[in-house]
């Protein structure tokens, strides 16, 4: 075997362990990256969350109402779409005057507003999904909590989002608005 020969392999063998090596790197990067994203999408989904409970606190304090959803089931979901959103940013209530700034428009359909096929506003959280609310409209201080039958959390609405795993009855990964310093 010449020393060309040698040379040459040894050059392809170095090669093929750099090419390892960066391979061994990057299945260790990659995971890591997504754990980072998946956390600074729930803090975003954090801020849009108080942002929305504020935004409806707000209209509670100044109309002396929830917003008017033609709804009375504190069970019942109402998402973050359509008539709410036109409530709480001032398109729908007396002297259009608005409590909420929706997020800016990112080039994304995830963690923004966008208008739907049908023409109506669809608030999405940062992982592509619509917020989830329950009010309290009989007005006792309490929401069924969805996360544990049977018992109640203290509020006039209650808001949550499905979390990095896209799934609204798993609690371990959902943001919500109750406990939210605790998360």
């Amino acid at each position: 075997m010449s020393i060309g020969c040698i040379i040459g392999l040894v050059v392809g063998v170095v090669g093929l362990l750099v090419l390892i090596i960066v391979a061994v790197l990057a299945s260790l990067a990659i995971p890591a990256f997504q754990r980072v994203k998946a956390k600074a999408s729930s803090a975003q989904t954090k801020v849009a969350i108080m942002d929305l409970e504020v935004a409806i606190t707000a209209y509670q304090a100044q109309y002396n109402k929830l917003p008017d959803l033609a709804e009375t089931d504190e069970k019942k979901i109402v998402e973050s779409r359509g008539l709410l959103l036109k409530i709480i940013m001032g398109r729908h209530t007396p002297n259009d005057f608005g409590f909420y700034e929706p997020p800016p428009a990112y080039t994304t359909g995830k963690g923004r507003l966008i208008t739907n096929d049908a023409g109506e506003f669809e608030l999405l959280d940062p992982f592509g999904k619509m917020y989830h609310l329950h009010f309290d409209w009989d007005g006792d201080g309490s929401i069924p909590n969805p996360e544990h039958p049977g018992a109640t959390i203290p509020a006039p609405v209650i808001i949550y989002s499905a979390g990095p795993d896209l799934a609204y009855d798993t609690w371990d990964d959902n943001v919500k608005s109750w406990g939210l310093l605790e998360q």
